[in-house]
């Protein structure tokens, strides 16, 4: 039996509101797909879009089933079954979270594609998702950001339930970076003699220069796991979300797998 093999994670912050950001992931999602850049069974000449509780692309040489809805629950979650030109019963799964960000005016979107293991070369299937999810997510990003900006969630006593501190250009969020085993990693999850473990370290580093680091170490008792606290100012959110995937070596290398979350900080000294 095949050992759970790390899912595909990418995250983006968009500038708009949760509610927004998953309108536009689903209703307006034949807007912005990269239907001609490979990602589609038929090609450019079709269009995608949710259709009775499924994904469903259309063109004039036929009809494909990409999925079917398992949950949605705006503007949080949406989790489907994903098979585009395959069998249903030969699916992965694909979930997309919506969380806010600083004043609830950006949206942290977190996709996740796991599941390999029920397919017959899991590996090579997640290293074509891999590359194309970035196109896809980059396609979705410049869409979320030509959508009409919402409204401000407002805070109560100088937190808000996003984690947010203070407010305009002074306002701050705390982001929990949470490291784990990827594709890259020893058997054992003993990540730390691996070359790259080196360099994360010294990505780590690189935010404490910055006065950004609140502190970071691994879980005791829970091989290759740990985590990394940081403290950014709310408009710079999306560039340490995408630093946190592409800057740092041993994410990029597939030692490590980052998984980013708005921390909710209520007390701090």
């Amino acid at each position: 039996m095949t050992d759970r093999i790390p899912p595909v994670r990418r995250q983006v912050v968009v500038p708009v509101p949760p509610d927004v950001a998953f309108t536009a992931w689903t209703a307006e999602i034949g807007a912005w797909w990269p239907l001609g850049k490979g990602h589609s069974v038929y090609g450019e000449n079709g269009t995608v879009a949710f259709v009775d509780g499924r994904l469903v692309e259309q063109s004039p040489d036929g009809t494909a089933v990409w999925g079917s809805v398992v949950e949605w629950s705006p503007p949080d979650l949406l989790r489907v079954t994903w098979h585009p030109g395959r069998d249903a019963t030969d699916h992965t799964d694909v979930t997309v979270r919506f969380a806010a960000v600083g004043d609830g005016t950006r949206t942290l979107v977190t996709l996740e594609h796991s599941g390999w293991e029920r397919l017959a070369d899991p590996y090579a299937a997640r290293d074509d998702y891999a590359d194309g999810w970035l196109t896809v997510i980059g396609e979705y990003a410049l869409h979320a950001e030509r959508t009409e900006p919402g409204v401000t969630v407002a805070g109560v006593d100088g937190a808000d339930s996003t984690g947010a501190v203070g407010s305009g250009a002074d306002e701050t969020v705390w982001l929990a970076l949470s490291h784990t085993p990827s594709v890259s990693a020893p058997a054992d999850g003993n990540v730390f003699e691996h070359p790259l473990f080196g360099q994360h370290v010294r990505f780590v580093l690189g935010l404490q220069a910055a006065g950004l680091l609140v502190g970071a170490g691994p879980i005791l008792g829970r091989p290759g796991h740990g985590m990394t606290i940081i403290r950014v100012p709310a408009p710079d959110a999306a560039d340490y979300v995408r630093a946190a995937q592409d800057d740092d070596p041993s994410v990029a290398g597939g030692l490590l797998q980052v998984d980013v979350d708005v921390w909710s900080v209520r007390m701090s000294s």
